[in-house]
């Protein structure tokens, strides 16, 4: 197993505890150079109420209160592809990698719809970036994918 993998492991371990709380199952993590985690999040869109608390959004925002605002070097695992609100986040703060497990349309398809999100792909916004982060994607894709009911 990889690096990665075991960090996406943790990822989805977010994920299924924003579902058990009645949250959207996404779960995002940014870390250090040094491997180390420097902030954990998932969504909190219906505690809050409000549509702009994803995961990778609240990840990006704990690691810039933990280690300041220029996350150059850092990466941001999340279990499903950015959205633009939270690829643009990453972005702003200089993440250097952001590595996903299932596409938003993966998962679009397998809701029917019912978690509406833009399906704008990563790898498009990556491209007209005008900086590109190293983008990697298909991280335990199949795990995440399942936890909005289809494998």
């Amino acid at each position: 197993m990889t690096r990665d993998d075991e960090l996406m492991g943790r990822a989805l371990e977010l994920a299924r505890g924003a579902q058990r709380a009645g949250e959207p199952p996404f779960g995002a993590l940014v870390v250090a150079p040094d491997g180390t985690i420097v902030a954990e999040a998932t969504d909190e869109v219906n505690g809050q109420r409000d549509f702009t608390y994803h995961a990778e959004v609240g990840a990006v925002r704990r690691a810039c209160a933990a280690v300041g605002p220029d996350l150059q070097g850092y990466t941001l695992y999340t279990t499903v592809e950015p959205c633009p609100m939270c690829f643009t986040a990453a972005w702003l703060a200089r993440i250097s990698r952001v590595v996903f497990g299932c596409t938003m349309a993966e998962v679009t398809a397998a809701t029917g719809g019912a978690q509406r999100e833009l399906t704008v792909p990563a790898r498009w916004m990556n491209e007209h970036s005008g900086a590109p982060v190293d983008l990697l994607g298909g991280v335990r894709d199949a795990e995440c994918l399942a936890l909005f009911g289809r494998a």
